[in-house]
């Protein structure tokens, strides 16, 4: 059957109402579930990622470490600092935390300013944002025509997904099923619980040096061994 058969213009049409009806019932628990859930998880995370960037910056520089395991510190530092401003600056997940004291612990381990690293990307962003935030003019009726009428409607879905994609940081090249929404975020929000309970364990780590030391060559191991996975993949 030809997709231009009346048919199958009808089967078309109905398929796309269909969706921006899924779409129309989903978005609003999906915001919902993530602002009364997720968000406040996300927000945890940083703060206690934000305290480990302070907690290796502090171990980069103790003497009872050996230089390789104050390097794997700052190497630490900055790895958790530029992810940790990342979600903070360009996300704009809100966090309780001193971001400018972060941005200065990155800057002197990395010798990079974060602010000048990202200042293209967050241009865009600022763009983009104010570019959603203008009025979308009514889309004139299509009338009886079935062509028109499925040109209208993708439309509507095109914009409605391109929101949601901004809204909650999805890659706007990704396909977003509707369908699947509100299962694959009760998978980030206990994703989210494990990751905090993770960084709370490492934050014990920090009691003393030795433990600290215990900690970091395991790690090292870890990382090493990692790196040779990938490269045998």
């Amino acid at each position: 059957m030809s997709e231009h058969t009346p048919e199958a213009l009808a089967l078309q049409l109905d398929a796309a109402r269909a969706k921006l009806r899924l779409w129309r019932e989903v978005e609003p628990a999906y915001q919902k579930q993530f602002e009364d859930v997720l968000a406040p998880l996300e927000s945890t995370a940083l703060e206690l990622k934000a305290k480990l960037v302070l907690c290796f910056d502090h171990a980069s520089k103790q003497k009872e470490l050996t230089k390789g395991e104050r390097e794997l510190a700052s190497e630490l530092v900055q790895q958790l600092g530029q992810e940790t401003l990342a979600a903070i600056v360009l996300d704009g997940t809100p966090a309780e935390c001193d971001v400018d004291r972060i941005k200065a612990v990155y800057r002197k381990h990395s010798g990079s300013d974060f602010d000048a690293e990202v200042a293209e990307e967050l241009a865009e962003i600022q763009a983009h944002a104010v570019t959603l935030a203008l009025a979308v003019p009514a889309e004139p009726d299509p009338g009886p025509d079935p062509v028109a009428q499925l040109a209208a409607v993708k439309r509507e879905l095109a914009a409605v997904e391109e929101h949601f994609a901004a809204r909650f940081h999805f890659d706007p090249d990704q396909d977003i099923d509707p369908a699947d929404l509100m299962e694959d975020l009760a998978a980030e929000i206990e994703d989210a619980e494990e990751y905090i309970g993770e960084l709370e364990f490492e934050l014990t780590q920090f009691v003393d040096m030795q433990q600290v030391k215990a900690w970091l060559k395991a790690m090292k191991k870890q990382l090493d061994a990692d790196k040779r996975r990938e490269g045998r993949s």
